[in-house]
């Protein structure tokens, strides 16, 4: 008898670890959004980031400069050669994560950054909404 709950309980903490390492948590999710927006600038890494960005499904604004632009469904086929235009400058450059400060509050998340960048500083804001189960980009701000 004394085997037998032995194996039940080998096959719980076995089932426990497992499921721990499937189930991927919304913290993790934002550590892997962190990683895929820094290190070397290349069109991979911004399609990488740019896979947390659909904006047919949610309106997705970016500011920087005092500058807003909007993408929508309207527009969605815009961002990514806008965003590679606009981060044609730093292609081969290696942004340095300085500081993060990731907030989660139900289905809202904001991670905030300061880089450094072979230019200087920079301080960028993603704000991200989470739709069925996939995290979004709503607003990136870069100061």
């Amino acid at each position: 008898m004394g085997i037998h709950i032995l194996v039940i309980l080998s096959l719980v903490v076995v089932a426990a670890v497992v499921t721990d390492a499937i189930v991927v948590t919304d913290r993790e999710r934002m550590e892997e959004f962190v990683e895929s927006v820094t290190g070397r600038v290349s069109d991979a890494r911004i399609d990488n980031a740019l896979s947390y960005a659909d904006p047919s499904k949610v309106t997705m604004e970016l500011v920087h400069d005092g500058r807003r632009h909007r993408y929508d469904h309207g527009n969605a086929s815009a961002l990514k050669p806008d965003a590679r235009k606009a981060l044609a400058s730093l292609s081969g450059s290696k942004l340095y994560l300085i500081q993060e400060n990731i907030s989660l509050e139900g289905e809202r998340a904001r991670i905030a950054l300061r880089l450094r960048t072979n230019a200087g500083f920079a301080n960028t804001v993603f704000d991200l909404r989470r739709e069925n189960d996939q995290w979004l980009l709503r607003r990136v701000t870069v100061n």
